[in-house]
């Protein structure tokens, strides 16, 4: 017997909900402007007295009062000073109706639209839908139901897969042998519960999928649940699929399907196509999957493969990878990279994932103060500024007031400003007045123009207006030009009297 989707009582008494949505908008659309009135008085009732609700309240009376225009102002006021408030949905609504009152149509219709995308649960949904009908924008309700009815149509497979396996299985069968519904993710939908709850029987299905099927979502929702049933033989037709087909999505997500399969045969897939596949981006996604495998046998191939391949990239995606792992000998293998890696790429990549791991700060203390070379030193600093220890930040302070090179220096105080605290801010400040040398008082000056603190502000004020520097003067005017702070430019008119 053929099955279908619409034939089930579940899906037929969700369609029928969405019939009944239509019939209360519609009678909604005849609704006098006496009974909105009520409606939205007994809303705002039920109400406490929050300051959100004070301002919805002032647009009721202003609707009360048909002033739409004030109205309008009101609850857009809401919406945008409360963007999350649990009674968005509702201005959103108000919003609309005093705009259509005023006939501004297009307008109008956008928090309408809003409100039916982003609160299909909400009490004013079926307002808004009949609102946009009399706005001439029935293609916008027509479009939110056939959303809901998609939704009622994914749900009721759902609850029949629980129910009723066999039946299930036939209806995804014949929906997948037809041509697309108008629902958008039915079928990928479909084929995900295929492929969760079918088992074995239905992998030779899942399989005509993942190799043919036009559409590429449903290939690659296929190839993921395949992944899933953790099987030599569905691994070997895995990796058929990715020797014959070049297309990147599909061989990403045959690689994450073999190694979530923790089957031999696709370990050792994706461990061949990290050595030596005939791609060198597919190589850089194999050797991510084998760094989630957390093993001790694929993190000694990510420490051989490292040794044995001198192309960057490559070494750049190992070192990711070990960063990932939580193994002692990842971290040592990384600070070895760190230490004496043979180029400054490399090392500086190494000591970037250390200090993303915030876990080796003693080590990368340690290799600062015996490292000579200026750029892996700025690497070094660019780890403490992104190192959450206190010591890191001790450590910037400490270069940035110290006898390093000048831009050394500077780069440790950027790195400072971008932090923009309050403690660190007044620490550059009161540097700025011990400091004599330009270049780097010239930095000090822009970290304060970057900061939204006010002593960052208050001090370019005063060395606009008393350093005896006439080019860290003007430099100290233009950082507060760009601060774009209203003390800052009240300050700058003060200048031009």
């Amino acid at each position: 017997m053929k099955h279908s989707v619409t034939n089930h009582p579940q899906i037929r008494s969700g369609i029928a909900l969405v019939a009944a949505v239509v019939i209360a908008f519609a009678i909604c659309a005849q609704r006098t402007y006496g009974q909105d009135i009520v409606k939205l008085d007994r809303f705002v009732q039920a109400k406490g007295n929050t300051a959100s609700m004070q301002l919805f309240r002032e647009g009721r009376d202003f609707i009360e009062a048909q002033n739409w225009q004030k109205a309008a102002e009101k609850f857009n006021a809401f919406i945008t000073g409360y963007p999350k408030d649990k009674d968005l949905d509702a201005a959103l609504y108000w919003y609309g109706y005093a705009l259509q009152k005023q006939d501004r149509k297009e307008e109008a219709a956008a928090p309408l639209v809003r409100l039916i995308n982003r609160f299909p649960n909400s009490n004013w949904r079926n307002d808004a839908q009949a609102l946009l009908v009399v706005l001439g924008r029935k293609a916008d309700v027509e479009q939110a139901l056939d959303r809901d009815n998609c939704e009622i149509k994914i749900l009721a497979l759902q609850s029949l897969f629980q129910a009723d396996q066999d039946r299930a299985i036939g209806i995804v069968t014949d929906a997948l042998r037809t041509a697309p519904t108008q629902c958008p993710g039915f079928q990928a939908a479909a084929v995900s519960m295929l492929g969760s709850h079918g088992g074995p029987r239905v992998v030779p299905l899942m399989l005509d999928i993942a190799r043919s099927n036009p559409d590429l979502k449903l290939r690659l929702t296929a190839i993921k649940r395949l992944g899933e049933q953790h099987n030599d033989q569905v691994a070997g037709d895995l990796i058929k699929i990715y020797d014959a087909d070049r297309t990147k999505e599909i061989r990403i997500q045959v690689l994450r399907a073999l190694i979530e399969s923790r089957t031999t045969v696709g370990s050792a897939k994706v461990l061949e196509i990290a050595r030596a596949g005939d791609d060198a981006a597919m190589r850089q996604v194999a050797i991510r999957y084998i760094g989630d495998l957390k093993d001790s046998a694929s993190l000694d191939e990510l420490i051989r493969l490292y040794d044995a391949d001198k192309t960057k990239e490559i070494r750049f995606a190992v070192i990711r990878a070990l960063a990932e792992r939580q193994d002692p000998r990842a971290r040592t293998k990384i600070f070895e990279i760190a230490r004496q890696g043979e180029t400054p790429e490399l090392r500086i990549e190494a000591i970037r994932r250390l200090g993303e791991r915030r876990m080796a700060l003693d080590d990368l203390l340690q290799l600062y103060t015996g490292e000579t070379n200026v750029q892996i030193k700025q690497g070094l600093l660019r780890a403490f500024a992104d190192n959450a220890d206190p010591r890191a930040r001790t450590k910037l302070l400490e270069i940035a007031r110290g006898n390093e090179a000048i831009e050394l220096r500077g780069y440790a105080i950027r790195r400072l400003g971008e932090k923009d605290d309050e403690q660190t801010v007044n620490q550059l400040v009161a540097m700025y007045d011990t400091e004599q040398n330009a270049q780097v008082r010239n930095a000090l000056m822009r970290a304060f123009g970057d900061s939204k603190q006010k002593s960052a502000v208050r001090k370019l004020m005063t060395i606009a207006r008393n350093d005896p520097s006439v080019e860290l003067r003007k430099a100290a005017v233009r950082y507060l030009g760009e601060s774009k702070d209203p003390e800052a430019l009240k300050f700058l008119e003060d200048l031009l009297k």
